[in-house]
């Protein structure tokens, strides 16, 4: 499964193979996540995608979950996902 994940536009243009991130998970239930970005690879567009948002994938990235900004920023995680594919947009 690939997961989604908001993050800034500033954090979108510094990402980098092995570097991070933090920004929202998308999907049924919203949760703040710090991810350790695995290997930047070419993504392949969508059509479901929408044509004003910038999108980039990893593969064999960390995550960590936190309810809040708050408790992700004091490293309260409340679980955590390895080896995941993660898709970056803003």
């Amino acid at each position: 499964m690939t997961l989604r994940i908001k993050v800034s536009k500033t954090a979108f243009s510094l990402a980098e193979s092995n570097g991070w991130v933090d920004g929202l998970l998308s999907g049924k239930l919203e949760c703040w996540v710090y991810v350790e970005l695995g290997k930047e690879y070419e993504y392949n567009p969508s059509p479901k995608d929408d044509p004003k948002t910038e999108y980039r994938i990893f593969k064999g990235c960390d995550l960590f979950y936190a309810d809040t900004l708050e408790n992700l920023k004091k490293e309260e995680y409340l679980g955590n996902a390895e080896n995941q594919t993660v898709i970056i947009y803003c």
